[in-house]
């Protein structure tokens, strides 16, 4: 079955209502009128890395993030670095479901999924750190606005460029549970380690691009002496049509198939 006929039926997806731009206080308050049952926003997010000394530049990861009642409840991405023609990966709450194009292994007769639990990313996100869809990070991050200037046209909004740098520290004060690397807290040497972030910003306030550029430690208990003491990364995030109807929904039961089924 087609890629692109089976992101037509597991989600359906159609435009959106306008904000006005006298409804929202600020960025974070627009981001969260979005987030009500039945609506998203589309998404193209490009990175790139720095692992061992030399950049790579990825391709495109593009889809749909679905909201419900002031938070993100589902994804349907699909990432063009895995496999000839990308894997495509639906999550919703704890449930992922992966389809290949092309599967590393064959699938029993007429499926097409692998369903298992994994550790979905439900956040709206630039990068690992600067979350658009929680209020006091975006606060705390457009806080440190160093510049501010009239930019580009993104989904046919005039926008205004907001940039700056905040610190580990100052993101960990708002959101406690962030961790860096594989396992560490940003604290101690790593408090100052700074992101460098940009936002274009139209009229109703609502985020249309988003960048930032950061280093995360290398605190893998197997690293070597001579390794990197850090990993570079920078990525670019295209939002648009904000408030879309959005309807993700899992595959087709008979479809699919468990992980550990298809393990066996």
């Amino acid at each position: 079955m087609a890629l692109v006929v089976l992101l037509v039926t597991a989600s359906t997806v159609t435009a959106g209502p306008v904000v006005r731009a006298d409804a929202v206080s600020d960025p974070a308050d627009a981001i969260q009128r979005q987030l009500v049952p039945g609506h998203g926003v589309k998404i193209v997010q490009r990175t790139r890395s720095n692992w061992f000394g030399s950049w790579s530049t990825h391709k495109p990861v593009r889809g749909v993030v679905g909201f419900g009642k002031g938070k993100i409840v589902a994804t349907d991405l699909t990432n063009y670095n895995v496999g000839r023609h990308g894997t495509r990966n639906i999550c919703i709450g704890k449930r992922g479901y992966q389809l290949y194009a092309e599967p590393d292994r064959p699938l029993p007769p007429g499926k097409n999924w692998v369903t298992y639990e994994w550790p979905c990313r439900l956040v709206l996100k630039s990068g690992h750190h600067v979350s658009l869809s929680d209020p006091a990070t975006l606060r705390a991050v457009l806080a440190t606005t160093a510049r501010k200037r009239p930019a580009g046209v993104y989904d046919g909004v005039r926008t205004t460029l907001h940039e700056g740098t905040i610190t580990f520290a100052q993101l960990h004060k708002v959101n406690p549970a962030m961790r860096i690397g594989f396992r560490s807290k940003p604290t101690g040497e790593y408090a100052s380690w700074k992101v460098s972030w940009r936002l274009w910003i139209g009229r109703d306030q609502l985020v249309r691009r988003a960048w930032s550029a950061w280093h995360d430690p290398n605190d893998s208990r197997d690293k070597s002496a001579t390794e990197n003491p850090y990993y570079a990364f920078e990525e670019d995030l295209r939002l648009s049509n904000w408030g879309m109807k959005a309807d993700i929904q899992p595959p087709p039961a008979d479809e699919t198939v468990s992980s550990e089924e298809s393990d066996d």
